[in-house]
């Protein structure tokens, strides 16, 4: 991979699948740009990244347009991603429609769309310029047909990150910029271990139940495929949504 193409810009870096897809990258040989809004948390996850960060992680929070414009901005020419993966989203509220207001879908638009929209919109335009370049955004299993485990707000919201990313593929297609969806199912991070851990043990073992696989997928699993996608190898990949779920969609 070319100086040009060899970094990779994370957002929600600072836990969960989105470290992990930080250090996935690493150890493939980029040099990674961290961005969370939690401080202490990104710099965790960079103090493990060693020679492989590209500069100090960015804190910024992905609802905030004018911060993520500043934060791009901020990037010197050489720190330029070639590779964006757009992590930020989720909502473990398992909620019916008419417990939902509409405060709650434009706070799934703005958390798990809007910030994708704004991130793909900034970096975009070095990658074209370069002929080259890689987006990568996390989906959902729930934007692919309903979910057990989240609610309508957040369904649409992550429907419409499908829907972006295969616009987003057919327009820039032509520049050498792939852009693809990850549709992860229920993956074992800690916040969701946490968001489960007041449920009880039948409550659990039903949403279990539901998927073929028997389990939880793993952190490592669910960055596996981000990190294939953000590759030279997966140029020929573009406008996809690939599914990371143990069977419970397919």
């Amino acid at each position: 991979m070319t100086a040009r193409h060899d970094v990779a810009l994370v957002t929600g870096a600072g836990s969960g699948i989105c470290a992990e897809v930080a250090r996935g990258l690493a150890a493939r040989g980029l040099r990674v740009v961290l961005l969370d809004k939690d401080a202490e948390a990104v710099h965790r996850v960079a103090d493990g990244l060693g020679d492989r960060l590209a500069r100090d992680p960015l804190v910024a929070d992905v609802t905030d347009p004018h911060a993520l414009a500043s934060a791009v901005d901020s990037l010197a020419p050489q720190h330029r991603p070639g590779v964006l993966v757009n992590g930020v989203g989720g909502d473990t509220r398992a909620r019916s429609v008419t417990e939902l207001t509409e405060a709650d879908l434009q706070e799934a638009v703005t958390h798990n769309l809007a910030s994708v929209f704004t991130m793909t919109r900034l970096c975009v335009p070095a990658m074209v310029a370069a002929g080259w370049g890689r987006v990568v955004n996390l989906a959902s299993v729930a934007g692919r047909t309903y979910t057990r485990f989240s609610n309508a707000a957040y369904v649409a919201a992550k429907a419409g990150v499908i829907g972006f990313t295969k616009q987003c593929a057919y327009e820039l297609a032509p520049h050498g910029v792939t852009v693809n969806a990850v549709a992860h199912g229920v993956i074992g991070t800690e916040r969701i271990r946490r968001a489960w851990e007041d449920k009880p043990p039948q409550w659990t073992a039903d949403r279990v139940s539901h998927i073929p696989a028997g389990r939880f997928g793993s952190v490592a699993e669910a960055a596996g495929m981000v990190c294939h996608l953000c590759g030279e190898d997966a140029g020929y990949t573009t406008g996809t949504v690939v599914d990371v779920n143990g069977g419970l969609h397919i």
